[in-house]
Parts: C-alpha cells; structure tokens; sequence
C-alpha cells in the first residue's frame, strides 16, 4: 500500500507539473489595431493571395516586354528517316515498262535565327543561318550525300493591312500593369478593413467579458445584501426573487461570454494565419485622429490613383483595338515577305562552305481578296463598333457611380469623430449613472427595476462606443481604399515591388 500511494504520488506531482509547464506555454500575445493590420498583410489568406496575383501580373509583364528584345532561336530536325515504294516508268526498245523503286533517305537539319519585332510597323526581321544534310542510302554514289547551306539570309515579314497588334499591345500592356500595381494596394487596403472587422469583434467580445464578470461580482455582492435584508424583514420576498434572478442571468452572461471571446479569438487566429492555438488579447487605443477629409482632395487622388480609372481606360482600348482588328480583316489583306541571302550545295561537307556562295534572294506579296463571305467580317465589325459605343456608355455611368461613392463615403467618414464623441460621453454618463443608481439602492431609495435599467444602459453605452470606434475605422480604410491616399501620413500609397517578386 506505501509502495502504491508513493506512485500515485508521483503520478500526480508529475501532471500537476506537466499543466504548469503548459499554462506557462500559452503566451498571451497582446496586439494593438496597427499591429494585426500589419500582420494580416503580411501572413493571412487574403494578404498572400494578393501578392501571389501581382507576380502573376508582374511576370505576363515582363513576356510582353520580351516581345520587343532580339530573340536566339534554334531550330533542328536531328533525324528523319524516310521509306518509300515507289513506281518508276521507263522506255525499253520502245516500250513504256514500269518497276518498282525502294527509296530509303535519311536527312538532318539544323537552323540558327535571330530574330526581332519591330514595333511600329508590326512586322519581324530575322536573320538565319541554316544547314541540312540529305543521305540516299539506296545509292552507292559519291553523290548519295547531299549538303547544303544557307550561311546567312536576311528575312523580313510585314503585314500592310493597316492593323499593328505590337502597336495595340504597347498601349494596352503597360496599363494592365499598372493597374496590377494599384489593385495589389486595394487589396491590401481590403485585408486591413476585414482586420479592423476581426478586430473589433474580438475587442467587443473581450469588453463583454470584462462586463459579464464585474455584473457577475455585483450581482452576487447584491444578492447578498438582498438576503440580508429579507431576513430582517425590510425587502419583499419578490424583491429578493428578483435579485436572485438577475444573479443567475449574470452567471449565465458570464459564460455565454467567455465561449463568445474563444469563438471571436479563433476566427482572429484563422484569419491572421496563425496555427498555434495561441491566446490573444487587443489592447484598445481610444484616441483617433481629428481630420476632416476634403471630398475634392479625396475625388483628386481617387481619380489619379485608383484602378477602376485605370481599367476604365483599358476597357476602352481594348474596345478600340477589337475594332481596328475588325476594320483591317473586313477588306483586302496583304502579307510582304522578302528576303535575301546566301547558299551552296555540295556532296561533301567542306565543298558546302567554300567560299563563292550562290545568291538567294526572294520577295512574296500574298493578298486576300474576300469575295463571299455572306458579310461576315462587316458583322464582325460592326459588333466591334456595337460593343466600343458599350463600353463607352458603360465607363461613363461607372465614373459617375465612382464620384458618387467617394462623395458618400468620405461624407460619412466626416460625420464619424462627432459620433465617437457623443459614444464616448454618452458611455461615461451611463457608467456614472449606473453608480449614482447602485448607490441609492444600497440606500435604499431605488428599487430593483431601476437599478437593472441603470445597469443595461450602462452596458449598451459601452458596446455602442466599441461599435462607433469601429465605425470610425471602417470608414477611414474604406476611404483609403477608394482614393489610395493615406490621410493622416498626406501622402499616397504605395509599396515597395520589387520585395513582393524578390528582385
């Protein structure tokens, strides 16, 4: 029995220890607004989906701007084996005869080409080096093997039908690319709003807790005083019953409060990125920056900085450039291809580059003329003119919907700092008044129902202060976003590139 009650001993001292280590494990991280904005851009979902977009946009960029460097290209056909029968007819003593000949060949080809686009007319130049290698091994000849050369041959291929798509895409690239650059800071602007949204839950959710447990302590101190005062006879029964029950619905409060705190903490966790099961507290800064927001000022930056008046203006391009593409292919289309050069052949490699080479020149113009096409590239042009004089309609009622949406936002943000003033006194009075109300019922001049109604007034002061705090900053990160102009720094928005694709 000694021998059992000293393991049992052990056994215990041991898990006892094991629940310390772990409660000393769970650090309370405690994080202010600033730091779970940052935090949330650099580690959650959303931040890194952002960033993952842009570096597909930044490279699709950088292809485009490839197209216009000289090109290195190789080309080669290492072995191509060819087996054939085929019917020879030949004239013996004056009669036409015909046999079967087996044809087997074996050739190589190897092309060197430098190429370039040339961006104001939309055509290419190249220059080739090209050599091939053709074996008849059917012929036993000094001449089964044939080599031939083209050293060098300048090629150039023009379209004259009056559409450039390099001089479209020099256009409508660059755009694109900027309008990448300003939705990756939208982006980042639309995590920081979602994290003052996580924030302010968890913040809400502690400030409950904090009120659950203080009514629960007053509660229970007033329930106490209640009994005495029942027993010696100067409360009624129905008062005392009314106690007990405010009592109970505080202990109910309370845990109602604490499971609410492990939700909102969890969903701050998940969004933030963390897998740790850590313990987060939110330490509220009441202080706010004291601004009104010029709506023209606002209008000025949204209109230069923001992406929707950048994709505005690609939209339309882009319609143009449907429509130009439409307008050449409707009529006559023309391709020139020239080109210039040199060439031997020889049955033995080294004759194939002895100098002397022969000439090579060539010029191709093929036209397309359309004669019955039941219309087709006339409709296909007139739905691109159809589809520009859209989007022109379109983009017009959007940057009204764009200048509506500015004035009300910013509008609605100007009216915020006098709402949080009037929260925060009206939370003030309430929390005085509460006091004032427990005071004289522990006087006894009031009676139980008004001191309940102090009581829920004092709580509804305090939640609709968090809220308005949180109004506030929704308001501020939704103007941010819309003009991509940092009001209180008065200085655009803007991030370092070259770290998000690690250049």
């Amino acid at each position: 029995m000694n021998r059992f009650y000293w393991i049992l001993l052990g056994y215990l001292t041991s898990l006892s220890l094991n629940l310390t280590a772990q409660q000393n494990n769970n650090t309370k991280y405690i994080f202010t607004l600033d730091e779970v904005i940052q935090l949330a851009k650099d580690q959650s979902l959303d931040g890194i989906a952002a960033k993952h977009s842009f570096r597909a946009s930044y490279y699709s960029f950088r292809a485009y701007k490839a197209d216009y460097l000289p090109k290195l290209t190789l080309n080669t056909s290492p072995t191509t084996y060819n087996h054939s029968i085929r019917q020879v007819e030949s004239v013996v003593n004056e009669e036409y005869q015909t046999r079967e000949v087996e044809t087997n060949t074996f050739s190589t080809t190897a092309g060197l080409s430098l190429s370039q686009n040339i961006g104001w007319t939309g055509g290419n130049i190249s220059l080739n080096s090209d050599f091939s290698r053709f074996h008849n091994m059917n012929d036993d000849s000094d001449e089964a093997r044939q080599y031939t050369t083209a050293p060098i041959k300048l090629q150039l291929r023009q379209p004259l039908n009056g559409y450039n798509s390099l001089k479209w895409q020099k256009k409508i690239e660059p755009l694109k690319f900027q309008e990448a650059k300003q939705n990756y800071i939208v982006s980042m602007e639309q995590v920081a709003s979602n994290a003052v949204s996580y924030f302010f839950a968890l913040a809400q959710a502690q400030i409950e807790l904090r009120m659950a447990e203080t009514n629960y302590k007053n509660a229970g101190e007033l329930y106490e005083i209640a009994k005495g005062r029942y027993q010696i006879g100067t409360i009624a029964e129905d008062a005392l019953l009314q106690m007990e029950l405010r009592y109970m619905q505080a202990e109910s409060n309370l845990n109602n409060a604490k499971m609410n705190i492990e939700v909102r903490q969890s969903r701050l966790r998940s969004f933030l990125g963390f897998k740790d099961n850590i313990d987060i507290e939110l330490e509220i800064n009441p202080e706010v920056p004291s601004m009104k927001i010029p709506y023209n000022k606002a209008l000025e930056y949204a209109l230069d900085q923001s992406p929707d008046i950048i994709s505005y203006n690609r939209r339309i391009l882009e319609a143009e450039q449907s429509m130009a593409s439409a307008k050449a292919n409707k009529g006559i289309t023309m391709n020139l291809n020239a080109s210039f050069g040199l060439n031997k052949t020889g049955y033995e490699f080294k004759d194939a580059y002895k100098p002397k080479f022969d000439d090579q020149e060539g010029v191709a113009l093929s036209i397309t003329v359309p004669i019955l096409d039941w219309n087709q590239a006339k409709d296909r042009y007139r739905n691109a003119k159809s589809n520009m004089e859209m989007v022109e309609t379109q983009m017009q009622q959007a940057e009204t919907d764009f200048r509506q949406e500015i004035y009300l936002q910013v509008m609605q943000f100007n009216m915020q700092e006098d709402q949080l003033r009037i929260a925060a006194k009206a939370d003030t009075i309430a929390q005085k008044g509460y006091e004032v109300s427990r005071q004289r019922y522990l006087n006894g001049k009031v009676s139980v129902t008004d001191l309940n109604i102090a009581d829920s007034e004092k709580d509804a002061a305090t939640k609709s202060y968090i809220g308005a705090l949180q109004t506030y900053w929704s308001y501020f990160y939704t103007v941010r976003r819309i003009t991509l102009y940092d009001f209180i720094k008065n200085e655009p928005l803007e991030e370092d590139f070259s770290l998000i694709v690690g250049e």
